[in-house]
């Protein structure tokens, strides 16, 4: 297959959350029959409702700052597939990629007409079967995973890697993971290996007495970044932190982050757990904090500057709304407007109830996706806030129209999904540069 051959035969498959298919049988044979490419390089995996994508590219960014040859796979992508494979910081190339689908395309057909699977792969497991062959061929020294959806059935979950984090647990997703933080958290907390170190930011109760439970079983050590370590903002200039840390391991002054957010330092906090729990791969302060200071992560709290200021943020559940409410409430943004999508699956109630009180104008906009919420749809389950809503055709339309509301104090804010967020990056680009950012 050429790169047009390769997106066309992904598309047959399908949107990759609907036709999800959670167990790990068929990765299990494709791995087999592909030479167990997971197990040719470390790995660090990474789970959890929000924040590990952030998690991820930090870890990548440290390492990569250590002289490490890098894999980092993370999903879903914003405005091209080749965005979740990269190595060393960069996407794989559109020739490599198709070399590689097609290679797995070869041995799916192969296994297929065997018996050996009972049906076609997912998309998800299609490009994780992608990714980790890619790594292999780049022989790279350690990967950075992130999980696609819950943990212990997930199509990741077939590594065996040298530490893993849980980032948090909040409801997502119940429909597949269950309707309490408890069963998310048992989902999630199976990618927690015997033996292996195990990293937690969950802070509620009840999904961390589940995470402390599996962590026994698997006579995993674990840390827990509220019980054993300490934090402490000492600054922050254009809602970019600095702070220390002490870990049980190490003490760090004065790390800046390159990511938007108070939440951050909480990600942070976690890639440097991770970190250090590789003991094959000593990392130097510095490396640390340079990888800090110089990750990028597109997408979440993203400024530019153009047209009128425009931030970027791939909220798509409750917790993610609150954490960019408070982030517009803490810079005192007196003027937002915001251009919202989502897909049907969500609580739109509870993120609408988060973002739309400190709205301006609100302009919805249906996405580009089979499971995108109708913005009738959305504005009838906020019928309070009808008065600030426009209803718009299509996603470009509405971000033009949010311009024009905004005057130039003011403040684009375009949210509710990540499928929105890649659809209008690239516009959004063209028209600024991103805004505030370390490189």
């Amino acid at each position: 297959m050429h790169y047009k051959e390769t997106l066309k035969f992904l598309a047959l498959r399908g949107n990759e959350v609907s036709t999800m298919n959670l167990g790990l049988h068929r990765m299990a044979a494709m791995m087999k029959a592909l030479g167990s490419p997971q197990n040719r390089y470390p790995s660090i995996h990474i789970a959890g409702t929000n924040g590990k994508g952030s998690v991820a590219a930090m870890c990548e960014s440290i390492l990569r700052h250590a002289g490490m040859v890098t894999g980092l796979y993370t999903s879903p992508h914003l405005v091209r597939v080749e965005e979740r494979m990269r190595t060393s910081g960069r996407p794989i190339s559109p020739g490599r990629f198709a070399r590689v689908a097609t290679r797995i395309r070869g041995v799916e057909a192969k296994l297929l007409k065997k018996g050996l699977l009972d049906r076609l792969l997912t998309t998800f497991e299609f490009l994780t079967c992608c990714a980790f062959l890619h790594f292999a061929e780049e022989k790279v020294d350690v990967a950075v995973i992130e999980v696609g959806l819950g943990g212990k059935l997930d199509a990741t979950n077939v590594v065996s890697p040298q530490v893993s984090v849980i980032t948090g647990i909040a409801l997502d997703h119940q429909y597949l993971l269950g309707n309490t933080l408890a069963k998310i958290a048992e989902e999630k907390a199976g990618i927690i290996k015997k033996r292996t170190p195990a990293v937690s930011g969950c802070s509620a109760p009840s999904p961390r007495s589940v995470i402390r439970k599996h962590a026994r079983a698997m006579n995993a050590p674990l840390t827990e970044i509220f019980k054993d370590c300490k934090t402490r903002i000492t600054g922050e200039r254009q809602g970019f932190c600095i702070f220390d840390l002490k870990t049980p391991a190490c003490e760090y002054r004065g790390l800046r982050l390159s990511l938007a957010g108070e939440h951050q330092v909480r990600n942070a906090t976690l890639a440097v757990l991770a970190i250090e729990a590789l003991k094959s791969f000593p990392i130097k302060v510095c490396d640390i904090r340079r990888g800090l200071a110089h990750t990028r992560w597109a997408g979440r709290l993203d400024e530019y500057r153009g047209r009128r200021r425009t931030l970027l943020d791939g909220a798509h559940n409750p917790e993610g709304a609150g954490l960019l409410r408070d982030f517009l409430v803490r810079r005192k943004e007196k003027e937002v407007h915001l251009v919202f999508g989502a897909v049907r699956d969500k609580d739109i109630r509870k993120i609408g109830a988060a973002v739309f009180p400190i709205a301006t104008s609100i302009h919805l906009t249906p996405l580009k996706n089979t499971r995108s919420a109708a913005p009738a749809e959305v504005a009838a389950m906020h019928r309070s806030f009808r008065p600030k809503m426009r209803i718009h055709r299509n996603m470009r339309e509405a971000l033009y129209s949010a311009w024009e509301d905004c005057s130039r104090s003011g403040l684009v804010v375009v949210t509710g999904s990540l499928y929105l967020v890649g659809e209008l990056l690239p516009i959004v680009s063209r028209q600024g540069s991103v805004t505030g950012r370390r490189h």
